[in-house]
């Protein structure tokens, strides 16, 4: 699937189409999941606070892909714990992503300001892709995604 519907999550509670969802939040997700295959997630109490809502994602981790700035690869480590098969790391430290590399397996992109140093770290440490936000580009060849936040979406570029 080269597109992914986006949610926001604050407070365990998740917005779509900047409208709080109210009703049976697994079952909302696991619906776009079936339709989608899959749901990226911006965790923005991970951005603001460090504190993920993991509570929510381990009823539907399997159909996220989790972006919650990961500060440490403790963070990291949570997040797959959980069951998610896709995060999105942003601007860790490079010793830290050494450590997540060695410690985890799955589907790790990394994202940030500096996108040139995002794709070289990404190559150089085999995560599998990085993550831009509307504004950014790169002409590297590395797999790449992109958040556009009007259209609650993120869609594979490259």
């Amino acid at each position: 699937m080269d597109r992914f519907p986006l949610i926001k999550v604050r407070k365990g509670k998740i917005m779509k189409d900047d409208k709080i969802i109210k009703k049976d939040v697994v079952g909302y997700i696991e619906n776009l999941a079936k339709e989608y295959g899959g749901v990226y997630a911006i965790d923005l109490d991970g951005y603001r606070k460090n504190s993920a809502n993991l509570g929510l994602y381990k009823k539907v981790a399997r159909h996220l892909w989790i972006d919650a700035y990961p500060r440490y690869a403790e963070d990291v480590m949570d997040l797959t714990i959980i069951g998610t098969d896709r995060i999105t790391i942003w601007n860790m430290d490079e010793s830290m992503l050494k450590e997540v590399k060695e410690m985890i397996e799955k589907d790790v992109y990394l994202s940030g300001k500096d996108v040139s140093k995002v794709a070289r770290l990404a190559k150089k440490y085999g995560f599998k892709g990085i993550v831009l936000h509307e504004g950014q580009d790169i002409k590297e060849d590395i797999e790449t995604w992109k958040i556009y936040l009007n259209e609650y979406v993120v869609k594979r570029i490259r």
